[in-house]
């Protein structure tokens, strides 16, 4: 690939026209190509990997830029703001968490244009979302450089590839971690007790007080989070909770699912085929956390499982397999049941005909017994023809 020729379609995407072409292009490459290319006159290429440091800071600034511009207002004693702190720190997090921002260059397609070494463009790294984060900010400090460190510059090209408008003014995104954990709890899959919070501990002078509050679900301490105030401690202990309770479900579906690997072995064993082959897809974007994606391959059939860890995704595709190759297994033993349901009638006729030959014998009787009282007049036509004569 000409990375040159591809620089026009990337700044048309993000909406900025860079004045020193090679920051975009140090923003695009991963290090596996720096260590496998030089530059003129042997000289190592830069990668984009201290522009991932500066662009998660610059995205932070940005975004709390946002924020204080759509949410807050000057007066007479400062600024107030329509949000609590815990409803900004949530806002922050949400929107420059690494599935949010691996989500929207997916939607862009930035990635495909990663310069990358051999190793990696093999593996199709560039649609991991760990790689796809990385290059979200790399682009953003490469226009923070490029732009003279101009604010309101990087904001608009944020906003481009962000769309923070829409995110921070929907109710849905501004709630609380005990909200979503209220709702986890409340779901009809799960029908747990609401959650309750009491104070562990309170530390600190009057005037600088620091709570720990504890999360309780069914008397089961779940999580523990620390702030200056109840309520932030109670959402920091709200997200922990959640976390828990998240990777828990997750580590039971595990262990129902191992089971399914050893399985698939013993039948793959048993009718003399090739074992299953597993191959790391990597990490997946999800809105309960960072997700790991396996695909399993058996006997012609592939399928994929998710997990919150390699091992738990690779138990998810096992058991994914043995379901598909059970109904692949039984679909025979369906034919077969209905071509012998579609033969019992014919094996059944011979009985109809052996029933209708029983019915028909008092007619050939009948016809026997007109046959002999016909006889009778016969006879009796032979006895008058010799009386005429």
């Amino acid at each position: 690939m000409d990375f040159n020729k591809k620089i026009p379609e990337i700044e048309a995407v993000i909406e900025y026209t860079f004045k020193d072409k090679s920051l975009l292009r140090q923003a695009f490459t991963r290090k596996s190509y720096s260590n496998e290319h030089l530059g003129r006159g042997g000289v190592k290429i830069q990668s984009n990997e201290v522009f991932e440091f500066f662009g998660d800071g610059i995205l932070s600034a940005a975004i709390i830029s946002f924020m204080i511009r759509d949410s807050a207002e000057r007066y007479e004693y400062g600024i107030r703001t329509e949000l609590e702190e815990g409803d900004f720190t949530n806002v922050k997090s949400k929107l420059s968490d690494k599935k949010n921002l691996s989500r929207c260059m997916n939607e862009l397609g930035l990635q495909r244009y990663l310069l990358m070494g051999e190793g990696d463009e093999k593996l199709g790294i560039e649609n991991q979302p760990s790689v796809m984060e990385d290059l979200f900010e790399s682009i953003i400090a490469a226009i923070y450089v490029d732009c003279g460190m101009n604010m309101e510059t990087v904001m608009r090209s944020v906003a481009v590839m962000l769309d923070v408008d829409s995110f921070i003014s929907s109710k849905a995104v501004i709630q609380s971690y005990k909200n979503e954990l209220q709702e986890w709890c409340a779901d009809k899959c799960r029908r747990l007790p609401a959650p309750t919070y009491e104070t562990v501990s309170e530390t600190g002078p009057e005037h600088k007080r620091v709570f720990e509050r504890a999360c309780y679900i069914g008397g089961v301490k779940w999580g523990v989070g620390v702030g200056k105030n109840r309520k932030i401690a109670d959402s920091a202990a709200a997200e922990a909770a959640l976390a828990a309770l998240i990777e828990d479900e997750e580590m039971k579906k595990c262990a129902a699912n191992e089971s399914a690997i050893s399985e698939l072995r013993t039948y793959a064993a048993r009718n003399k085929k090739p074992s299953a082959s597993f191959r790391d897809l990597g990490e997946e974007p999800c809105t309960t956390g960072e997700r790991y994606a396996v695909e399993c391959r058996f006997d012609g059939l592939s399928v994929k499982g998710v997990g919150i860890s390699k091992k738990a995704a690779r138990a998810a595709a096992a058991a994914l397999m043995m379901e598909s190759v059970r109904k692949t297994t039984s679909e025979p033993k369906e034919k077969k049941t209905k071509k012998a349901k579609a033969e019992k009638p014919a094996k059944a006729a011979p009985t109809k005909k052996k029933s209708s030959a029983k019915s028909a014998s008092p007619k050939s009787k009948e016809v026997s017994t007109l046959g002999a009282k016909g006889g009778k007049p016969k006879a009796n036509g032979k006895r008058q023809k010799t009386a005429k004569k």
